[in-house]
């Protein structure tokens, strides 16, 4: 069991997967069944299942090639995570396009769309261990499932900014270290300094 890559499918799956779960839940107010949750979960099992049945086969790449490929894939969404947790932090507002018709495709749209961005990075973990990724990414879904049928709306009030600077921190100090490991043979013993140097940048790319 690796545990730097279950933390990682775990924390972005829980994030991903939250944000799907809030949508669903405001769909529920508006149409009183359940309705909301079945394709909130259509969308997200048409991404998750390909992910771990077909994606488990990327470890008969090149091993260099899918490390420098994941790297790549872990910086790009440890970016977004870090510009979005600024954003937060700054108090910048971001103007989101009204939506039109409120349908039950909206849920799925979100739930799939959510899910393919924590299955990009899982991609990206599955060659480093299969089933801690996998392991991450099932107790993200119990969590996230647990905090749906529990608290509810309450869901939609969870404030993810610090989750979003901790997880962009994981996700860069994995991609130097997929770097690390495809050119220069490093070990991973050096994930715990890399992680504590990226939660100082990051801290201060966010006072920036």
């Amino acid at each position: 069991m690796d545990i730097a890559v279950l933390l990682a499918s775990l924390g972005i799956s829980i994030l991903e997967l939250s944000e799907a779960g809030a949508v669903a839940v405001i769909f529920n107010g508006i149409y009183k069944n359940g309705k909301p949750y079945i394709y909130g979960l259509a969308g997200v099992l048409t991404v998750l299942i390909p992910v771990f049945t077909l994606g488990r086969y990327i470890v008969l790449l090149p091993l260099e090639y899918v490390l420098i490929v994941a790297g790549v894939i872990l910086f790009y969404f440890g970016y977004k995570l870090i510009r979005s947790a600024r954003r937060y932090f700054k108090g910048i507002k971001i103007v989101h396009k009204e939506e039109g018709e409120e349908t039950l495709t909206t849920v799925y749209v979100v739930g799939f769309t959510e899910a393919l961005e924590a299955g990009l990075v899982i991609l990206a973990l599955i060659p480093q261990s299969y089933i801690s990724a996998l392991t991450g990414t099932l107790l993200a879904s119990i969590l996230v499932v647990a905090l749906l049928f529990v608290l509810k709306a309450q869901i939609m009030k969870i404030r993810v900014p610090q989750l979003k600077y901790v997880l962009s921190a994981l996700l860069f100090s994995l991609g130097t270290l997929f770097f690390g490991e495809a050119f220069f043979d490093i070990d991973e013993l050096y994930l715990g300094l890399f992680f504590v140097i990226y939660l100082g940048l990051n801290y201060v790319v966010i006072k920036m």
